[in-house]
């Protein structure tokens, strides 16, 4: 049976499919790096296919292209050339621009309309007839309505903003919310490095919407103004084409994810021409490719993917205690504050219940993460959402409480740094984002991976300890499940039994508490194993604020009975490094302990 393989690549990723020819089945589906040609080198481009060639894993009868910046029929031919270079001759090859593949979304072969894009860029393109028409498109030039231009304006407006007040605005705070800086230097200089990434800029899009939804006066007045820019570019494709009354189908991330944005659109639309329906298409971008290879609608008939867990998958969330309805915390909305006080203090036994079932596992994990980083291997904990957040905290505190390199406890959070302070959850079904972040890292087989996941289902990590098993590294599964599916890849596993959150599913309740503590133990035991600690005292520590300094001083007077002056002089001698203070007395004691002169 032929396997049909559709490629959209854009300015920020590049998502595939591969359907079987005659049923229309989804063999597999995934997603890669940016896709723009003009952003691309040709080596790079080979990569990006071969990349895609390698998950694919089945034979390809047919591949149909579409790619942001193929304008020209020699960048057609050359990215052709690129794709035949991975595939087989025999492979039939369709090659085209976003745009045209973004239309076979939306419309049947020979039907006439007008397509508009709004994502991190924007265009509008218009067919009738065999005529082709488009308007924008034109990159940082002439992106009006797009991600890219609202954000850039709201940046741009913030400082203009505060220049006339000197006073942080709505907006500017909601930026500053977002990017966790604390002024407006600061949002700068985090600002400054990338703003010549558009897909960067683009991201601070979905804050000026949210601001312009609440009524925020500059928000509104910049996302207004760029919908009605992006409403001339389809009023002058219309004209341009003849077309009256036209059906005009709306794609990209602005309008499928804000229906606020896709509103203020189609009112300012109103404003310039009349049209018979405007509609958001939510057909999958790689499907317009293989309708490029002749392929009819019905050949894929899924709108939205991974709407729903399948069958294999539900009943592993079902099993789950952390998804359970907890009969203590029933009817919390008629409880007063005392109660719900009570309530929670109550609950928090079972996390103390949980640990002591676990001290085994617990003792077990910490002897082998110990074991590691005395011998020079490294802890990486993985996870994501509330776990992945949890595992970051741990090892964000490792540098300025042992003065240890923050290359030896790390922390892999689907999503990235941006999912530390805003939600991104459903980064978490990625199993090949999990995988590849193993060997984004750097990690070796002398390292420790530990999985976070409460469900202990939950597929990036899950993919992540297969990653890391693969390369040989050490693993431990971290779970408040014990119900969870079985993990092959886990040479460990903790899994607290909590039991049901007070409000069900909230496992950043008893089973973030429970998790919270087991990462110390992790971290903290592996610490005090390798020298960091002495007596209960951290002597490791780096001296980079006052009451650090205060507490290495404290310290030194504790440990070796001696006055401040002292102390000081001896602190100050070792750049107030306390460990090298107490590494040189030590000496010191020994020599003098075994008769030799000091």
């Amino acid at each position: 049976m032929g396997r049909l393989l559709g490629i959209e690549g854009g300015g920020t990723h590049t998502r595939w499919i591969v359907l079987e020819e005659e049923k229309g089945g989804v063999v597999a589906k995934g997603s890669e790096g940016v896709g723009n040609v003009h952003l691309l080198t040709t080596s790079e481009l080979v990569s990006l296919f071969q990349s895609i060639k390698e998950k694919v894993r089945v034979e390809i009868k047919q591949i149909g292209a579409g790619f942001a910046g193929c304008h020209s029929e020699k960048e057609k031919k050359i990215l052709e050339e690129i794709i035949r270079s991975v595939w087989p001759e025999s492979t039939k090859v369709i090659i085209a621009e976003d745009t045209r593949t973004a239309y076979a979304r939306a419309f049947a072969p020979d039907q006439e309309g007008i397509l508009v894009i709004a994502g991190t860029g924007s265009n509008v393109i218009g067919y009738k007839a065999g005529i082709w028409e488009k308007a924008g498109g034109w990159g940082q030039l002439g992106d009006p309505g797009s991600g890219y231009r609202i954000g850039r304006e709201g940046l741009e407006r913030i400082y203009l903003d505060f220049d006339l007040t000197k006073n942080v605005s709505a907006l500017a705070q909601a930026f500053l919310r977002q990017s966790c800086r604390n002024d407006m230097d600061d949002f700068l200089s985090y600002v400054l490095p990338s703003f010549a990434k558009k897909d960067f800029i683009a991201s601070f899009a979905p804050i000026v919407l949210s601001m312009a939804e609440q009524g925020e006066e500059s928000s509104f007045e910049i996302v207004n103004r760029e919908a009605s820019m992006l409403g001339l570019r389809v009023q002058i494709v219309a004209r341009r084409l003849g077309l009256t009354n036209p059906r005009i189908a709306l794609v990209g991330g602005l309008f499928e994810n804000s229906s606020f944005y896709t509103t203020l659109f189609q009112n300012q639309l109103k404003k310039l021409l009349s049209f018979s329906e405007c509609f958001v298409c939510r057909t999958p971008g790689p499907l317009g490719a293989i309708r490029l290879l002749g392929y009819a609608s019905a050949v894929y008939q899924m709108s939205m993917e991974n709407v729903l867990p399948d069958k294999t998958q539900r009943e592993a969330l079902d099993r789950s205690m952390t998804e359970e309805r907890n009969p203590r915390s029933a009817s919390l909305e008629k409880k007063t504050i005392q109660e719900l006080v009570d309530l929670f203090i109550s609950e928090e036994t079972f996390v103390q219940q949980a640990l002591e079932k676990c001290r085994r596992e617990i003792a077990e994990a910490v002897a082998a993460t110990s074991s590691i980083l005395e011998k020079g291997g490294r802890l990486f904990y993985v996870g994501a959402g509330t776990s992945g957040r949890l595992g970051a905290l741990d090892a964000s505190e490792m540098p300025p409480t042992f003065n240890v390199s923050p290359e030896m406890v790390q922390a892999i959070m689907a999503g990235g740094a941006d999912a530390l302070w805003r939600s991104m959850e459903g980064i978490e079904d990625s199993s090949r984002e999990g995988f590849k972040s193993i060997f984004n890292r750097g990690v070796t087989s002398k390292d420790m991976v530990c999985g976070i996941t409460a469900s202990g289902r939950t597929p990036f990590v899950i993919a992540a300890l297969e990653a890391a098993k693969t390369i040989g590294a050490k693993t431990l599964l971290l779970s408040c499940n014990p119900s969870r599916p079985p993990c092959p890849y886990a040479d460990l596993a903790i899994d607290l039994p909590t039991g049901p959150e007070i409000i069900a599913g909230s496992t950043r309740l008893k089973a973030g508490t429970a998790t919270k503590i087991v990462l110390n133990m992790l971290s903290t035991i592996s610490m005090i194993r390798t020298g960091k600690v002495k007596d209960n005292l951290m002597i490791n520590l780096q001296p980079k604020s006052m009451k650090l300094r205060y507490r290495s001083l404290r310290i030194l007077m504790h440990l070796y009975g001696l006055d401040e002056p002292a102390a000081i002089a001896l602190l100050e001698k070792k750049g107030w490094l306390l460990a090298a203070v107490i590494s040189e007395l030590e000496s010191e004691k020994a020599r003098l302990d075994q008769g030799s002169p000091p």
